[in-house]
């Protein structure tokens, strides 16, 4: 599998195995929603891909965003969201690794994005910040 389909497949796979979350909406996955139930989307974005070093074949440094949005139903407050979206931040905070089958994906950060209303939800965005060292 080609490294940034790996590590997309890594970020979604850590994603997945954490407990208590509503279901994972991931990127270009059908995916049915209802207006009432509260769910998370995924979108990866790789954001560089320059060498790390100087010389032939260097090794290669590769990082982007992998962002996690929380949607709730709108009028409901904004607790659950931002629980939600606590818990994605700890599971995935920064100075973490997440091994992968053929890849390590290091992470530097988790934060809040600007929150915003997607009728009927409002969402809040995590941005996880990830790098990896590849050949």
């Amino acid at each position: 599998m080609p490294i940034v389909n790996d590590i997309r497949a890594t970020l979604d796979t850590a994603l997945a195995a954490i407990s208590s979350l509503p279901d994972v909406a991931f990127e270009n996955v059908p995916f049915e929603q209802n207006a009432g139930t509260p769910y998370v989307r995924t979108a990866f974005f790789l954001t560089s891909r320059r060498p790390a070093v100087v010389g032939p074949d260097p090794q290669m440094r590769y990082q982007g965003l992998y962002q996690v949005t929380v949607c709730v139903p709108t009028d409901q407050g904004t607790g659950d969201a931002f629980e939600f979206a606590d818990l994605i931040m700890t599971e995935l905070d920064g100075s973490t690794d997440i091994v992968g089958s053929d890849v390590t994906v290091s992470l530097e950060y988790s934060e809040l994005g600007p929150v915003f209303y997607d009728d009927p939800f409002y969402c809040v965005p995590v941005q996880i910040a990830w790098y990896v060292y590849a050949q």
